[in-house]
This record gives structure tokens, sequence and C-alpha cells, in this order.
């Protein structure tokens, strides 16, 4: 015999759970999730005085050699108007759990052009797709050194000739080098969302995407001077300017 109580109860009941912080789920109400309307943007700055970069020797291919003098030296440190570029950016920690987030139909493009990698750090997402590109007279040679992802390793002889992947697994940094021409490297950094980007001239950055308000770990990596990372907390609309400082006693 099943015992029904009162409607009377039955609501002094409901009025206990929700003083009591608990929820009830309702038949058909879905999770909303909170409007993304604030932004983050910055600064990379570089603390000190740059050092001299590494110079290039392309002596073992003639036609690299006809182009030396675009690209003298590697860009291990790029320093322009105090900023340093050439940083990977990216939320680290404090996205909402459970969501995911679809990849860009619009590829990511690294070019080999003047017997260099352009550009020489990117980023992008898992499943989106990578395009590479020989644009140089000369054979050059394409090897992912992932160690999350599978590695490959292509030749290209042909100019124009394009190779096409993608990265199913987040993986940061992800190294792309040639064999042939040892002086050429890549950065790439794979993330399973999109609040990810590069810093440019005067070590600009901004996250092209909007952030629901919340508290975010925001990482910024460089090649040589290794990762920092500082706490960032936004509310709804806000417009937040963040600097992040290396020096050259990082590592």
């Amino acid at each position: 015999m099943i015992r029904r109580f009162p409607s009377r109860f039955r609501a002094l009941a409901i009025w206990a759970v929700l003083l009591a912080g608990w929820s009830i789920p309702i038949a058909g109400q879905q999770n909303v999730l909170p409007k993304a309307t604030a932004t983050i943007s910055g600064k990379i700055s570089f603390d000190g005085v740059p050092p001299p970069n590494s110079p290039v020797q392309m002596l073992t291919d003639p036609y690299c050699l006809l182009h030396s003098a675009d690209y003298p030296t590697l860009e291990t440190v790029k320093v322009s108007d105090g900023g340093l570029e050439n940083v990977i950016i990216y939320v680290s920690s404090g996205l909402m759990a459970g969501v995911t987030y679809t990849a860009p139909t619009t590829p990511i493009g690294l070019d080999q052009l003047n017997c260099h990698y352009i550009p020489h750090v990117l980023t992008m997402m898992t499943q989106q797709r990578l395009t590479i590109r020989n644009s140089d007279m000369t054979l050059h040679n394409v090897h992912a050194w992932a160690e999350k992802n599978p590695q490959f390793n292509v030749g290209q002889p042909v100019k124009g000739m394009v190779n096409e992947t993608t990265f199913a697994y987040p993986e940061m940094p992800l190294v792309i080098r040639d064999d042939v021409h040892r002086w050429k490297s890549a950065f790439v950094g794979v993330f399973d969302h999109p609040f990810h980007t590069v810093s440019k001239s005067g070590g600009l950055f901004e996250f092209e995407l909007k952030l629901p308000p919340g508290n975010y770990e925001i990482t910024a990596w460089h090649e040589k001077y290794g990762q920092k990372t500082m706490m960032v907390g936004v509310v709804d609309n806000e417009r937040r300017v963040i600097n992040i400082t290396f020096t050259p006693n990082d590592k």
C-alpha cells in the first residue's frame, strides 16, 4: 500500500530542498550556458636586452643560398616595441567542464617560402585542417615531432605541393622541422578549445572569441623562455587587458 502525502506536505518538502541549496530537475529543462561577453587582450612584454639570434647557414642548398639575405638569423627571440613576438597565449584552465567546441572549417596554413617556415609559430584546434605548402623550387621535408599525436615525415620535392593533416589530441607545443634544412622549425599549439592566439608585432595579442564571466588561468609560452601563467577574472561585458613579462634570464 502506497501512502500519498497531502499536497501541502509535498510543497513543504520542495521548499526545504530549495532552502538547502539543491536543485530539482524539471521535465524538459536544459542547462543554459552563461553568455560569452568578456574579452581578454594584452601585451607580452620583454624586459631587458634581447640576445642576438644565431645566424643561418644555407650553403647546403644553392636555391636557399639565393634567399639567405631574407632570413639571415633564426627567429628564436623576436622583440619589437618592447614586446616579445611568437608567444603562444592560451586559456589553460577555468573553462566550463563538459563543453565541447567545434573546430573551424577554415584551415590553418603553414608555408615554406624562401627556405623558411611561415609562420614560425601558430595555433589551431584539434580536428582543424592544417595545410602545409612548398612555395620554393627546391626539395623540402616536413617532419612533425609530435608526442601525443602520430608523427609524420613527408617530402615535398615540387613547388606548389600541398599536404594536409589534422591532429586529434591537444599538444603544446607540437614541433615541425625540416630534416633537409635543419635551420627550419615551426611551433604549433594544438588545443581542444578556441581560446588561444600568438603575440604579434609589439607583443600584442587578443583572443578572437569572447569568454563567459569567470576566473581563468592564462598561460604564455615561448620557445626559449618557457612559460608563465597568471589568473585572470572577468565579468560580464568586460574588456580585460593584461600584461605578461619575460626577461633574458627566464628559461
